[in-house]
C-alpha cells in the first residue's frame, strides 16, 4: 500500500475545529500586515520621496540649463518593495481567510459527516501554517 494513496476519516467538526485554526491564523497576519502597510505608508509620506535636480539647473548660462530633464521625482526604491510585499501578503492571507471562512461554513452545517482525508487534505487542515 502506498502512503499517498492512505485515508483517515474524520469528523467535520473536527476538521472544522481545525479550520477555525486557521481563520485565526490568517486574521492575526491580516492585521499584522495592515499595521505594517500603514507604518511604511507613513514613512513614504514621511521621507520616502527624493528630489533629483540635476546639477546644470546652478549654472547662469541659460544654454546648460535643461529645463526639460532638470529635475525627477523618486519614491525610494527600498519602500516600494516594502510596499508591494504588504500588499502580496495581505492578498494571500485575504484569499485564504476566505476559503477557510467557507470550509468551516460547510463543515459546521454537517458536523457528524465522516470525511476521509488523505495526507494532502490533512496538511490544508491541520498542517502548520
Amino acid at each position: 500500500m502506498q502512503r499517498t494513496d492512505w485515508t483517515f476519516q474524520y469528523r467535520a467538526s473536527q476538521i472544522a475545529e481545525a479550520t477555525r485554526s486557521k481563520i485565526d491564523y490568517h486574521q492575526e497576519r491580516l492585521t499584522f500586515w495592515k499595521a505594517k502597510r500603514e507604518e511604511v505608508l507613513a514613512t513614504i509620506r514621511a521621507e520616502g520621496i527624493e528630489v533629483d535636480e540635476k546639477i546644470v539647473l546652478a549654472f547662469q548660462n541659460p544654454k546648460a540649463r535643461d529645463w526639460d530633464r532638470g529635475g525627477q521625482v523618486i519614491i525610494r526604491n527600498d519602500l516600494q518593495k516594502a510596499l508591494q510585499e504588504i500588499y502580496d501578503k495581505l492578498r494571500d492571507h485575504t484569499e485564504a481567510l476566505s476559503e477557510f471562512e467557507a470550509w468551516e461554513q460547510v463543515l459546521l452545517a454537517h458536523p457528524e459527516a465522516p470525511l476521509p482525508l488523505d495526507i494532502q487534505d490533512w496538511l490544508h487542515f491541520f498542517g502548520r501554517h
